[in-house]
């Protein structure tokens, strides 16, 4: 039986795609420690809602030596349309799921729709973002994970339901408690 992946465990190489088609491997974003969002689609509203909340925090990753970037499916449409419309960090495409695969972030149990913490997460997402088309598993699990320059998992959350991330300002409490253990 295959282990989960943990905080500490080295990922393989992963190959990731911009918005325009071009092969984007890992490694190659990978100079500095990199904050992942992984969004269930583009379009899904809690997960637009946070990607602006983290882009409200950009700056003070990057002073701590973080870098920014989204991981989502197939929908170079939507990504491209959020970049437009203020996240100024890339929004990479993962239509394999090699990423979310990698980390062990998968689909969440259908009855998870029924829960009123994704209601919750809908209701008050529904303040900062809209919902776009499903281009996705409408079940895919959202995710977030610190992956250093050697491709060390330093932080990984696995959502449990619909618009599941940490809050972002832990996210950042996080990235600056790495930074100054790497000093």
């Amino acid at each position: 039986m295959k282990q989960l992946t943990s905080i500490g465990d080295c990922i393989g190489p992963i190959t990731l795609y911009d918005v325009d088609g071009a092969r984007v491997e890992l490694d190659s974003i990978l100079d500095t420690p990199v904050v992942v969002p992984m969004v269930r689609y583009y379009g899904c509203m809690p997960c637009r809602a946070f990607l602006h909340e983290l882009e409200g925090l950009r700056e003070d990753f990057e002073a701590v030596g973080f870098r920014l970037a989204a991981v989502g499916g197939a929908a170079d449409y939507q990504a491209r349309h959020l970049m437009e419309h203020g996240i100024g960090y890339p929004l990479l495409l993962d239509p394999d799921h090699s990423l979310y695969g990698a980390l062990d972030v998968h689909r969440i149990h259908w009855w998870m729709m029924l829960n009123p913490r994704t209601w919750w997460k809908y209701l008050s997402a529904a303040r900062r973002a809209r919902q776009g088309r499903i281009t996705d598993h409408p079940l895919q699990a959202p995710g977030l994970a610190i992956i250093d320059a050697d491709r060390t998992v330093r932080l990984l959350h696995r959502g449990r339901t619909l618009g599941d991330y940490p809050p972002a300002e832990r996210v950042l409490e996080e990235a600056r408690r790495l930074a100054g253990s790497n000093s």
